[in-house]
């Protein structure tokens, strides 16, 4: 399905619209988890959105996994696509001071790259939970962060 809508993930200026691209994978995996007796792994999320993402950035660009910065840090997921990075750190969500902490370790490595937006992607079972993408400011940083 993503290969299929690849030119809506692209902006004007050529660069990935990342916010849609996370909305559009929200949307088609929203019951991730539903029906499954298995513990949901952090890594199983990983994989389907790298297979998401990989179909549209297909040809053009590529992504790291757990791409290490020179302090040893490492992010779930870097998007290189046509000589801009997009940083995506993936987590199950553990309540709201376990996403705090995510959101100052994904804007490390915004200051580490001088950028100045991110994306986080949870994985949320909650049943009462608010799936979507939704922007953040945090100084003079903006995040994405998108709930499945």
């Amino acid at each position: 399905m993503a290969a299929a809508n690849k030119s809506i993930f692209i902006d004007e200026d050529g660069r990935l619209d990342v916010p849609k691209i996370m909305e559009h994978f929200i949307r088609e995996h929203n019951r991730i988890h539903e029906g499954r007796t298995e513990k949901f792994l952090e890594e199983e999320g990983r994989e389907r959105f790298i297979t998401y993402v990989s179909a549209i950035i297909n040809g053009t660009g590529t992504y790291s996994i757990e791409e290490q910065t020179r302090t040893r840090r490492r992010m779930d997921l870097v998007i290189h696509y046509l000589g801009r990075r997009y940083v995506v750190e993936m987590k199950i969500w553990h309540g709201q001071r376990y996403n705090e902490e995510g959101e100052r370790q994904i804007l490390d490595y915004l200051d580490y790259f001088g950028l100045e937006t991110g994306y986080m992607l949870s994985f949320n079972f909650n049943r009462k939970k608010d799936p979507g993408v939704h922007r953040v400011s945090i100084g003079n940083k903006t995040l994405f962060e998108g709930v499945v």
